[in-house]
C-alpha cells in the first residue's frame, strides 16, 4: 500500500491512522512545499498526472490494483477492508452522519484558516458557535468509549482529528467538554496509535498549507 499526500496532517491524518491502527506495512508518500509565494511542488506537479489516476489529486492511495483519490473514498474503502465500519444498518446510519457533522466543521474550520485578511473575524465569529457544535458531539458521544461504543471506527479517527485541530486552534475550546477530552486521551492510548504518535513519522504540526494563518507550520 502507498499512501500519498502534502507532508501535514490535513485531511490525511486519520487515514494514517487507520492504518497504523490496523497495523498495515505501508509507504507514507510526502510531497513538501516549496517556497513562498507559490509554494509549488514539483514532484507533485511532475506526479500528478503520470500515477494512472482518475481524478489526480492529493491524498491518493494505491493497493494492489486499487487506486483511489478523494480522502472519503480512501478512508471508507480501508475501513470496509478492515472492518472498522458499523456492524448494522443502524450502525452505520449513525457513523454516516458524525462522519457528514465532522466534515462540516473541519470545513468551517479550514475556511477560517486559510481566509487570510479576514482570519481575526472570522475566527472570532468560529469561535463563537464552537461550544454549540462541540455541544453536540458531545451529546452524541455520551459516556460511550468510541463513537460505535466499544469498538473502534473509521469516524473515531476523524473524530479525533477534527477535536485536536480545535485544541490547537484554541486551547480553552473542550474545557467544558470532559468527555470529549477523556476520549482524545483514549484514542491517544490506543496501543497501535501511542507507538504512531512516539516515532518520529508522527508530528502534531503542521496541520494545513504553509499559506495558513495558524497550523501551518512545524513549530
Amino acid at each position: 500500500i502507498v499512501l500519498g499526500y502534502w507532508d501535514l496532517r490535513g485531511i490525511c491524518e486519520s487515514i494514517r491512522y487507520l492504518l497504523h491502527f490496523a497495523e498495515v506495512e505501508f509507504e507514507d508518500k510526502r510531497y513538501t512545499f516549496g517556497s513562498a509565494p507559490d509554494y509549488g511542488c514539483p514532484e507533485w506537479k511532475n506526479d500528478k498526472f503520470n500515477l494512472g489516476l482518475d481524478f489526480p489529486n492529493l491524498p491518493y492511495l494505491f493497493d494492489g490494483d486499487v487506486k483511489l483519490t478523494q480522502s472519503l473514498a480512501i478512508l471508507r474503502y480501508l475501513a470496509r477492508k478492515y472492518k472498522l465500519v458499523g456492524e448494522s444498518e443502524a450502525e452505520t446510519m449513525r457513523l454516516d452522519v458524525l462522519e457528514q457533522e465532522l466534515l462540516d466543521l473541519r470545513l468551517k474550520l479550514a475556511k477560517v484558516v486559510y481566509s487570510g485578511p479576514a482570519y481575526e473575524k472570522l475566527r472570532e465569529e468560529y469561535l463563537k458557535i464552537l461550544p454549540e457544535k462541540l455541544q453536540l458531539l458531545s451529546n452524541y458521544l455520551g459516556d460511550k468509549k468510541f463513537v460505535n461504543g466499544n469498538k473502534v471506527t473509521y469516524v473515531d479517527f476523524i473524530l479525533y482529528e477534527v477535536l485536536d485541530f480545535n485544541y490547537i486552534f484554541e486551547s480553552t475550546s473542550l474545557d467544558a467538554f470532559a468527555n470529549l477530552n477523556s476520549f482524545r486521551h483514549r484514542f491517544e492510548n490506543l496501543p497501535a496509535i501511542q507507538k504512531y504518535m512516539s516515532s518520529g513519522k508522527f508530528s502534531r504540526l503542521p496541520i494545513f498549507g504553509p499559506f495558513a494563518a495558524i497550523g501551518g507550520k512545524k513549530e
